[in-house]
């Protein structure tokens, strides 16, 4: 009786079925040892905002934002992704246990698609957690009323970073799934590409993700130097502008990245 309840009962669908390979991957990786170094490096923020706070204080508002552009959205947001995003899948390829994963009843895509969503969003997550305690230590530091009146700030700021978590992740995932040794071309692209010609004179940061997310805060190209005053530094796109931009590369990039992966023969 119950193995024929068991054999009708239906297969779950591809949201449960992306939702429990995402589990598997908390289960799994979370508890791995570079998520510890990951989170002890989550630390540095915190800890540079508590030295700031103690040794210089000043206009805690203003400070935040720096943070948030200079070390969250141009090395965390781009690095985690980077990091887990070409791991999460390249890691099962190298570990040769990508096949019994796709040897289930499930369409490799949806398989894919939840190793993919967990990196995103273990990166959201993490960054604004952290995001959220630098905020309230600087601040504080302008009155705990400014703390408050500033929400609306922290919550653009966590949306900011979330799209970043979503959009490379996509982006490496893309990587991981292509090539065989991805990291390399990973970190060139990144942070020879991504931190670099988004902030060069010119027109250049536009062919850049990172230019459309700092436009998301208002904030153009940090171009400086005798490049800079030769070629000026463009003014920040559009709102609406940079969020359709982010939000067409994240759709082309995760399609790439499932499309791909599900295509490649893999070897036992």
């Amino acid at each position: 009786m119950n193995d024929a309840m068991k054999k009708d009962r239906p297969l779950p669908g591809s949201l449960a079925s992306g939702w429990l390979v995402a589990r598997l991957f908390f289960r799994v990786s979370l508890g791995r040892r570079r998520i510890l170094w990951i989170a002890l490096a989550m630390l540095i923020p915190v800890a540079m905002a508590i030295y700031w706070r103690i040794a210089e204080g000043g206009d805690g508002t203003a400070f935040f934002t720096e943070m948030t552009v200079n070390l969250f959205l141009q090395f965390f947001a781009l690095g985690l992704p980077l990091y887990l995003g070409v791991s999460a899948i390249r890691d099962e390829i190298e570990d040769k246990t990508i096949v019994y994963l796709f040897a289930r009843p499930l369409h490799r895509a949806v398989v894919l698609g939840g190793k993919i969503f967990s990196v995103a969003l273990v990166v959201s997550f993490a960054l604004a957690l952290i995001l959220s305690i630098v905020y309230a230590i600087a601040v504080s530091a302008d009155g705990f009323a400014e703390v408050g009146k500033q929400l609306p700030r922290l919550v653009l700021h966590m949306g900011v970073l979330a799209m970043a978590a979503i959009t490379y992740t996509a982006l490496f995932s893309v990587f991981g799934v292509l090539l065989r040794k991805p990291m390399i071309l990973a970190i060139l692209v990144g942070f020879g590409w991504e931190a670099v010609v988004s902030n060069l004179p010119g027109a250049f940061p536009r062919l850049t993700l990172l230019y459309y997310l700092k436009s998301l805060l208002g904030l153009g190209p940090e171009a400086s130097g005798m490049m800079s005053l030769l070629i000026p530094p463009i003014d920040p796109a559009p709102f609406t502008t940079a969020f359709t931009v982010l939000a067409v590369a994240t759709v082309l990039l995760f399609t790439a990245a499932l499309t791909i992966g599900s295509r490649k023969e893999y070897r036992i």
